[in-house]
C-alpha cells in the first residue's frame, strides 16, 4: 500500500514515557486546522501549494532582504519563540492571530497585501501542516488579485520542528517551539537552557515578570477571546481566585483583527478557471522540488550513539564494506549530532546493509540500534568525499559542547 509514500513522518527520540502518546488514532476530518477553509472553500493543494524548502535552504532564504517571513501560528505561540532573521535579511511579520480562522481575513486586508506584494514570502509553523493550507490560500488569492503578486511562496518542510533538529544550536530560531502535546515545548538540542530563556520576552499576564511557560490552561477572560495566557508560579493562586483578571497580550494592547471575510468560494472558482489544469506555482518555479535520485554506494546513518567511532561502525557494517565515513555536524557549533554518511565498496553492499537494517535484529553500534537510509544526490554533496582529508576516527565535539 503506497498511501503513505509522501507522508513526512517525524521521529523524536528520548521522550519520557509520561509524555508519549498512548495510542495512534486515525480518523477522517473536514479540516485539520481550523482556518474556515473546509469543503468548497479549501484551496487546491495540487494547483496552488507553496514550495517546500528544506531547512538549510530556508535558512539561506531568510538572509534575502527582499523576503518576508510570516509566522502562521497563533500569537500566544509566537510569544515564546519565533524566527529572528539576520540584520539586512528578511523581514518578520506577525499576523497577531488569536486563532487560525483569522488568517484568511488578515491575508485579505489591504495592509497585508501591500506588505507581501513583490516579495518572496516565507511561511513557517510548528511542523509544516498549517503552512500547506496557508501557502495555497495565498497563491490562490494572488492568482485573482492584481494588487497581490508575491515573487514566490515558500515554507519550511517539517516546520520549526525540522529546522531546530537541523540546527541543534538554534540557527535563526529564538526561544521555544510551542507544542500541543504533553511535551509542551521543543528547544534546540545543544543550546543552553539559560540562553534559550534569554531569547524570550514573554511575561506573566498578572505581575509582568519574565516567564516563558504556559501552565494550568489559564485563558484570557476578555469576551470572545479565551486564548492561553502565561501565569508565573507566584501568581498561580491569584489566577485561580480571580480568573477575570487574566488578559492576553493582544487584548492588553487593544488589538482588533481584520474583520472583512473574503468570498472564498467565488475566489476559488475564479482562480481555478484561470489556471485550468496548470501545475501548482511550486512546480513551475526554478526552486521547485526535483525527483530524488539516490546514490548506489553510500548510506545515511542516524541515531548513532555519541560513543561511536569509525572502527565500531566498520565492524558493525562489515570491515570490507566501508571505504570512508563523514561525520555530520551542526553548521554553527561543529558538534556531532548522531548522523553520518558512509561510502561503501559496492551497490550490493548497500542493499545488504539496508536489508539487514529492516530485519528483526537491525544494525547496531555499541548495542544501540541505528537507522539506515539511502542518500539522495545533491549538486555539491560529492565534495564531502572527493576532498576529505584523513579519515577521522572520532566524531567532532564542537565548540558549544567544549564550553559546557
Amino acid at each position: 500500500n503506497n498511501v503513505f509514500n509522501d507522508t513526512d513522518f517525524k521521529i523524536t527520540d528520548g521522550v519520557a514515557a509520561d509524555k508519549m502518546f498512548k495510542a495512534l488514532s486515525i480518523r477522517k476530518t473536514n479540516e485539520l486546522v481550523a482556518y474556515g477553509l473546509a469543503g468548497d472553500k479549501a484551496p487546491s493543494l495540487k494547483k496552488f501549494a507553496g514550495e517546500h524548502l528544506e531547512a538549510d535552504d530556508y535558512h539561506k532564504a531568510m538572509k534575502d532582504p527582499n523576503a518576508v517571513i510570516i509566522d502562521v501560528r497563533n500569537a500566544y505561540e509566537s510569544a515564546i519563540g519565533h524566527f529572528a532573521p539576520p540584520s539586512g535579511g528578511a523581514k518578520l511579520i506577525d499576523p497577531k492571530m488569536r486563532n487560525s480562522i483569522e488568517f484568511p481575513k488578515w491575508l485579505n486586508s489591504e495592509e497585508t497585501q501591500k506588505a507581501l506584494n513583490g516579495k518572496k514570502v516565507l511561511m513557517y509553523c510548528t511542523g509544516g501542516i498549517r503552512c500547506e493550507r496557508a501557502t495555497a490560500l495565498l497563491n490562490q488569492m494572488s492568482t485573482v488579485s492584481e494588487q497581490l503578486k508575491p515573487e514566490g511562496v515558500y515554507h519550511c518542510r517539517g516546520g520549526i520542528e525540522r529546522y531546530v533538529k537541523t540546527y541543534p544550536s538554534g540557527g535563526f530560531w529564538k526561544g521555544k517551539n510551542y507544542l500541543f502535546d504533553k511535551r509542551m515545548e521543543q528547544t534546540p538540542d545543544v543550546k543552553d537552557d539559560t540562553a534559550v530563556e534569554k531569547d524570550i520576552n514573554s511575561k506573566c499576564c498578572l505581575c509582568r515578570a519574565n516567564f516563558t511557560v504556559y501552565r494550568n490552561q489559564f485563558k484570557c477572560s476578555r469576551s470572545l477571546c479565551g486564548v492561553p495566557v502565561i501565569v508565573c508560579t507566584t501568581c498561580t493562586a491569584t489566577a485561580v481566585e480571580k480568573p477575570t483578571s487574566l488578559m492576553c497580550e493582544l487584548c492588553r494592547e487593544g488589538y482588533k483583527a481584520p474583520s472583512e471575510v473574503p468570498n472564498l468560494v467565488a475566489m476559488k472558482r475564479k482562480a481555478e478557471m484561470m489556471v485550468g489544469d496548470s501545475p501548482a506555482p511550486s512546480e513551475l518555479h526554478p526552486l521547485s522540488k526535483k525527483p530524488k535520485v539516490f546514490y548506489k554506494d553510500r548510506i545515511f546513518l542516524r541515531r548513532v550513539p555519541l560513543t561511536a567511532t569509525f572502527t565500531k561502525i566498520k565492524k558493525s557494517l562489515g570491515e570490507d564494506k566501508v571505504r570512508q565515513l563523514v561525520w555530520l555536524v551542526d553548521k554553527e557549533s561543529g558538534a556531532f549530532y548522531g548522523s553520518c554518511i558512509v561510502l561503501l565498496s559496492s551497490p550490493s553492499d548497500m542493499k545488504q546493509i539496508i536489508d539487514r537494517s529492516l530485519s528483526q535484529g537491525g544494525v547496531k553500534v555499541d548495542k544501540k540500534r541505528i537507522k539506515v537510509a539511502e542518500v539522495f544526490e545533491k549538486d555539491d554533496e560529492d565534495v564531502i568525499f572527493n576532498h576529505s582529508s584523513q579519515q577521522k576516527e572520532y566524531p567532532p565535539i564542537g565548540t558549544v559542547m567544549l564550553s559546557r
